[in-house]
């Protein structure tokens, strides 16, 4: 039995937040007096007992008392679990061997009078009691009867019994599989535990990877792949991995998962064993067929070791297929695999691949993995070539890395077609988010295109080579590199095209529009037809100069022609990265349906778990769409999805820092904030040179100094990054925040910026923003003009449909109790405490409830259901004064409707009145 407190989970527990909801769901209902049974329902390894574990944490801290019990295989007499609970919470054995189990048959009215004293026992009214059966697939048919017994009576008690259930033990185990099945029929919930995705897993090995020792990908990728989304294995495989430093092809299976496989291998006869071990030659999936003829064995023997294999849940049938079969885990396989000595598996992978390699409806990749387990380098290559082809052609990215590889790792740099293989690689690599390993692959390429003398080659993975080391954050390199394409194009033709272009788009993004320029006309005049793809990148860059230039509507005009030459090329990757930048541009200038519509689209151009590098940049775009727009909940949701994928580029990791901070900071978690900050995050995107990069993340992590009272530390970003900024792009937040910059240098330049973008009335973000800053500098000075600019910018962000800075300029209008309602209902909660505190010291001024005569007028005019305009005609007052006192009025008395008003006039006339209490 566990006591008080529970000591600290050793790892985060990942992707189980509706398993955990829906038993806390039932704890809750446990509360109430609504006990039950929960059967936690999933294969071996997959982190049930895990599950239990943060659970009863959750459990013992609101004051339940917890016992547990497990059963064993072969090894549970009659309430064996029963009796250890029992024994667990000090209370007397119902079923001793001394007054129940000694007789040889108990009588019926013995077994219920036992039953019910068990039941009744368990009846706790002072507080909570969690029950936990682990392995409740081995438990003894008494134990089980008595559950079921026990079902109906706890929907009275508050008493919850969580069981673990391996589900794949029970396939065979007809008899306790019928009664855990009636354990269902009475009333047992069932929660499945099953398998993790792969980004889940792969959180868990590098959450459990050691911080001081750099994680190793191709040991994480193979843990990936062994663990098959069970969190067990993957801790498992993680610990035995790095106790045995990861080599190629080694299997770093832990001791505790080997001696179980082993044991069960063992009880097999030595000709079963003989087979099943030709069957990890070949592989996961095998087919009796090939095993037959690879082993030597007759038919009756194969089937007779598969058979006994089933039996000891080592293998199972495939049930897609007649005569196949699949090793039940892919861990299983490779630690049988590794009971071979290795000059039997390479003479037995030889077999199996000359076999394979006269079926032309082979898998290329089991051909290349076993022509390479066999010692074929030459041939194993070329089959790893024409598997990353044909999985390249399909889209699917992750395949095509897997298998060029291959390919690289057994061909040599001497042979001719080495450089249009690391071409292929590279192109891979890129499409998976591995971006540095894609610069790497493809200057090989590059360098033995330019050795050979195949110049334009050359030049054209030169100018896509640019474009990554761009991507990875290293502009000064990236220029050199396409420049260096350039040279090689000779400067004429379509590459040279294609790098004039790409030196434009650099320059376009750091905010350099005359050299920009001056670079697309050098490209315009090049002689000859234009591709597809360089028309487009041409269109990306005459829209970013034009955005930035100030006139929106042809920057638009240049996207949406970039988008259709994008659906031209029927390139699922290029249309997204298309729709992306478009919709980037619409959401930063306040066009949210274009922007939502474009993510949206390219979300469908990626179905899948292909495309990493793109899928991160379109993850992130819907979710500052759906944080712009208010839907928080929405918002971390992508947050979460965002935050399992590959690092990627340079901008994307910006943008995620800059997202994880700026919802850390609307729900008023400093502490988190600025821990998600780094000099080295902040350093990075100054040296981009980026306005969106700079500006963004410098105004989001100014925001979090603010807040934490490091005001020097805020000003002092906030002036690095004004210094940088030639466009406003996503830089609103922080220039926001210079309306109230000490130094008036300071905000005339923000101002500035803000001006120039909003003189192209098309920019409705930054015209909005400009109000909102001119209010908020009016407000400085006690203008009288502040509440008409704050009207106006709340009237302009309504428009946009972005609450927080809606709420914003109600704040500088005056008008809090719209505001903190704004706040308030979309989860604003940094803003909603700060704006109730500050309004609640207002209220404590003494005198503040009373009304003026005038307010009072007017209050009862509204009261009577009369407009705006006829109480300003009325009181001979301007419409627009009205509206400030009925705005002031719903402040003080915290109100939201004129309905509330007359409510308050009717209750507390004397009060709002400022007249004595009768």
């Amino acid at each position: 039995m566990y006591g008080g407190t529970v000591e600290r989970l050793r790892s985060p527990l990942v992707g189980r937040e509706s398993e955990l909801d829906e038993l806390q769901r039932a704890f809750e209902r446990a509360l109430r007096g609504g006990g039950g049974i929960a059967l936690l329902w999933g294969e071996a390894g997959v982190g049930k007992t895990r599950l239990v574990e943060e659970f009863g944490a959750t459990a013992l801290a609101a004051g339940a008392r917890m016992a547990v019990a497990s059963c064993f295989e072969s090894l549970c007499p009659p309430f064996a679990p029963i009796r250890e609970v029992f024994a667990g919470l000090a209370l007397p054995d119902p079923f001793s061997f001394e007054s129940f189990a000694s007789a040889a048959q108990p009588s019926q009215s013995a077994r219920y009078r036992a039953f019910s004293e068990a039941a009744d026992a368990l009846r706790n009214p002072e507080m909570p009691l969690l029950v936990v059966l682990d392995d409740l697939q081995w438990a003894d048919f008494a134990t089980l009867e008595f559950l079921g017994f026990l079902i109906p009576r706890l929907a009275k008690m508050r008493t919850i019994v969580l069981a673990t259930v391996r589900s794949d033990h029970l396939e065979r185990d007809h008899a306790r599989f019928d009664l855990l099945e009636d354990l269902k029929r009475r009333g047992a919930s069932i929660v499945r535990v099953e398998p993790l995705d792969t980004n889940a897993i792969r959180t868990i090995v590098v959450q459990r990877w050691p911080q001081e020792r750099a994680v190793n990908e191709r040991a994480v990728a193979r843990i990936c792949a062994l663990a098959e989304g069970k969190p067990y294995f993957a801790e498992e495989l993680v610990d035995a991995s790095l106790a045995e430093p990861y080599e190629k092809g080694s299997a770093f299976a832990p001791l505790s998962i080997r001696a179980g496989v082993l044991a069960r291998f063992d009880r097999l006869a030595p000709e079963a064993q003989k087979i099943l071990l030709y069957a990890s030659v070949i592989g996961r999936n095998f087919d009796a067929a090939l095993l037959e003829a690879l082993s030597g064995s007759t038919n009756d023997a194969v089937c007779g070791a598969l058979a006994d294999a089933r039996a000891m849940q080592l293998v199972r049938d495939a049930r897609d297929r007649i005569g196949g079969f699949t090793f039940r885990h892919a861990i299983t396989r490779e630690i049988l695999h590794h009971e071979l000595l290795a000059v039997q598996a390479r003479a037995i992978h030889g077999d199996v691949a000359e076999r394979l390699a006269g079926n032309p409806d082979a898998d290329p990749f089991d051909l290349a993995y076993h022509w390479r387990a066999a010692g074929e380098d030459a041939r194993a290559s070329a089959a790893y070539e024409r598997a990353g082809d044909a999985a390249l052609y399909r889209g699917a990215h992750h395949d095509a890395e897997i298998a060029y590889r291959g390919a690289v790792e057994s061909r040599s740099a001497d042979d001719r077609s080495y450089a249009s293989l690391c071409e292929k690689f590279s192109r891979a690599l890129s499409a998976n988010a591995q971006i540095e390993e894609a610069c790497e692959y493809a200057e090989r390429a590059v360098n033995a295109y330019e050795a050979v003398a195949e110049r334009e080659r050359a030049a054209s993975l030169a100018i896509k080579l640019a474009r990554r080391t761009y991507e990875i954050g290293k502009p000064a390199l990236a220029e050199e590199i396409a420049l260096r394409a350039l040279t090689l194009s000779g400067e004429r033709g379509p590459v040279a095209f294609g790098a004039y272009v790409t030196l434009a788009h650099f320059d376009s993004l750091q905010g350099r529009n005359q050299t920009a320029t001056a670079y697309l006309a050098l490209a315009d005049a090049l002689p000859g037809e234009r591709a597809t793809l360089d028309r487009r990148n041409g269109n990306m860059v005459r829209a970013i100069v034009a955005a930035t230039s100030g006139r929106l509507t042809e920057a638009f005009e240049h996207y949406e022609g970039a988008v259709a030459m994008a659906r031209e090329q029927s390139d699922r990757e290029q249309l997204a990265w298309t729709l992306n930048n478009y919709g980037s541009r619409a959401m930063a200038t306040g066009w949210m349906d274009r922007a939502r519509a474009a993510h949206e689209e390219a979300a469908l151009c990626l179905a899948g778990d292909e495309f990493a590098k793109v899928r991160a940049s379109t993850v992130q775009g819907l979710a500052f769409s759906e944080l712009l727009t208010g839907n928080l909940d929405a918002a971390f949701a992508w947050q979460r999805e965002d935050a399992q994928l590959p690092p990627g580029i340079a901008m994307t990791r910006s943008a995620r820092i800059a997202l994880d901070v700026r919802l850390a900071y609307y729900r008023d978690e400093n502490e988190r904030a600025i821990a998600l900050l780094s000099s080295e995050a902040l350093d990075d995107a100054f040296e981009s040179g980026e306005a969106q990069r700079i500006g963004l993340l410098a105004g989001c992590a100014a925001a979090c100094y603010d807040a934490a009272g490091r005001r020097g530390d805020a000003d002092a970003l906030r002036s690095r990054a004004l210094t940088t900024l030639r466009s406003v792009d996503f830089s609103f937040w922080l220039l926001d925040q210079l309306a109230g910059a000490e130094l008036a240098a300071e905000r005339d330049r923000a101002r500035a910026l803000l001006a120039r973008a909003a003189d192209d009335r098309g920019n409705r973000a930054a015209c909005a923003f400009l109000t909102l800053f001119d209010a908020r500098v009016a407000r400085r000075r006690n203008a009288p003009e502040t509440k008409t600019l704050a009207d106006d910018a709340a009237a302009r962000f309504q428009a946009i449909g972005w609450p927080w800075e809606r709420a914003q300029a109600l704040e500088v209008a005056g008008r809090h109790a719209e505001a903190l309602d704004l706040y308030r209902s979309r989860g604003f909660l940094r803003n909603t405490r700060a704006l109730t505190q500050r309004r609640r010291r207002a209220r404590h001024r003494a005198g503040r409830l009373a009304l003026t005569p005038r307010e009072l007028e007017v209050a009862c005019l509204a009261a009577a259901g009369k407009s705006n305009r006829a109480i300003a005609t009325e009181l001979f007052i301007g419409e627009r004064t009205v509206e400030t006192h009925i705005a002031a009025m719903f402040d003080r008395f915290d109100l939201t409707s004129r309905r509330e008003l007359a409510a308050l006039l009717e209750t507390s006339p004397r009060q709002v009145a400022g007249e004595p209490p009768a």
